[in-house]
């Protein structure tokens, strides 16, 4: 019974996640999916849920904080990457635990080191490059 309660939280999570993902542009949607893709973000997500709630609180989250276009994405600021936080979240706070940056003239994922000011390039899914490139 536990473990049906527990797939079902997690299958409306995901649910809850991708649908607060459709209302930002094509792009930004394939951007999320970038940085979702990546192994450094699947690391730091691995049992990351299970975590939280044994620290008192709700879940986690991927947000876009600036982008090329932000009224249209969704994103708070304008920037020309796509920069995103993964978060935690609690009744009264939101601890960032990562950083990252989707650079669309490199084509290149990055993790922001922010301890010492600088990016460091990391995998993803390249498959999704062109589907990010195509004009929609």
């Amino acid at each position: 019974m536990k473990n049906i309660l527990f797939f079902l939280l997690i299958l409306g999570f995901s649910v809850y996640q991708s649908k607060a993902q459709v209302k930002e542009h094509y792009k930004a949607q394939i951007a999320y999916k970038i940085v979702e893709t990546s192994p450094r973000y699947r690391q730091l997500t691995k049992g990351l849920y299970e975590r939280i709630v044994k620290n008192g609180g709700t879940s986690y989250g991927i947000m876009l904080e600036s982008s090329p276009n932000p009224k249209a994405d969704l994103s708070e600021a304008y920037s020309k990457n796509y920069h995103f936080n993964l978060h935690e979240s609690y009744a009264d706070r939101m601890p960032i635990i990562a950083r990252f940056v989707f650079d669309p003239k490199k084509q290149q994922l990055y993790e922001e080191d922010v301890a010492n000011d600088k990016l460091i390039a990391i995998a993803f899914d390249k498959k999704l490059l062109p589907r990010f490139n195509r004009n929609r």
